[in-house]
């Protein structure tokens, strides 16, 4: 390089897009950062959040995998555990992401250990949003259509809920998240998404409750990434810098080990004229990786160190549900 010409720089985000095109180990997983809990004055942790948790979903990675698996026994099952090389856009641009923009987030200035990037092991099941076979709504006034790839639902109601309903037996006991996207055209606002299982009663659900109604985007895809489970009280989505809240609660007798019956989403405002567009629907097995180290770390990229977790075999868990 001639003396004095300053060395170009690399457009991370272009780099792992086009290698995702080509390779597999480039994918887009969600950023997440645990909740910092608030301490009383014995100085023990307690249960008030003093600072929430972040999730940044579709951050684009590059997944250099050093051990794949590497089976450890433990008491009740066994931990999956491997190694990788993770490399992601640098941190200002990680900060700035369309959902996230916590540019000035103060808590969120260095890449900490324990930090997770969470991959897609598999996909359990998608959601069908290439046609309009098995979505219905309860009213009775919606219409679906869909262009392929995304489903389009239009009418009009204060209140109006959109149900997709498999007429199968369809288990999802190994999904661990469940994912979407939404866009909307107007000023439609989701409140709501429930998942039914197969027992004989429509009251055996898992209910995500927003704390505050979400404005649902009309320039980009809204993509929301929600743990699939029991016992956890309340989780997050960000968009354009605001954190949007989810309580999780179990109605009557909803059982994981039984099969996939309906998922309700809930929207309200939509008026004649306007849309919800949905795509991106599953649920999935995912993979964390926690950060044990940053291997490097420049105004460009990162690059951590990563080891892979899992919990309970899927086998123990089957058998002890």
């Amino acid at each position: 390089m001639p003396v004095d010409q300053v060395a170009p720089t690399i457009n991370m985000s272009k780099l792992l897009r086009q290698l995702g095109h080509r390779t597999g180990q480039s994918r887009k997983v969600v950023f997440y950062r645990e909740p910092i809990y608030g301490k009383d004055s014995y100085g023990v942790e307690n249960t008030t959040i003093a600072v929430n948790e972040i999730v940044v979903p579709e951050v684009q990675a590059y997944i250099r995998t050093q051990i794949s698996k590497d089976f450890v026994i433990q008491k009740g099952g066994g931990n999956i555990i491997g190694s990788a090389l993770i490399y992601l856009p640098r941190l200002n641009t990680l900060k700035n992401f369309p959902n996230l923009d916590q540019d000035n987030n103060v808590y969120f200035n260095e890449i900490e250990g324990w930090d997770k990037i969470i991959d897609k092991d598999r996909v359990v099941y998608s959601v069908p949003t290439s046609g309009t076979a098995g979505w219905a709504d309860e009213p009775g006034d919606l219409v679906f259509s869909s262009d392929g790839e995304s489903i389009t639902i239009s009418g009009s109601g204060p209140t109006v809920k959109a149900d997709y309903t498999h007429t199968s037996t369809q288990n999802i006991l190994e999904s661990d998240r469940i994912a979407f996207q939404l866009k909307a055209s107007g000023s439609v606002t989701f409140s709501a998404v429930t998942v039914y299982d197969t027992n004989t009663s429509s009251d055996n659900s898992l209910v995500y409750q927003i704390a505050s109604d979400i404005t649902i985007p009309s320039g980009s895809w809204y993509t929301i990434d929600l743990p699939f489970l029991s016992g956890t009280t309340a989780t997050s989505s960000y968009l354009n810098g605001a954190r949007s809240s989810y309580t999780i609660t179990s109605g009557n007798t909803f059982k994981f080990t039984d099969s996939f019956k309906r998922l309700r989403f809930k929207f309200d405002d939509l008026d004649t004229g306007e849309a919800v567009y949905m795509k991106g629907v599953k649920f999935y097995k995912s993979t964390e990786w926690s950060v044990h180290s940053v291997r490097d770390y420049t105004d460009e990229y990162m690059c951590l160190e990563c080891v892979r977790t899992a919990g309970k075999r899927d086998s123990r868990r089957r058998a002890y549900a």
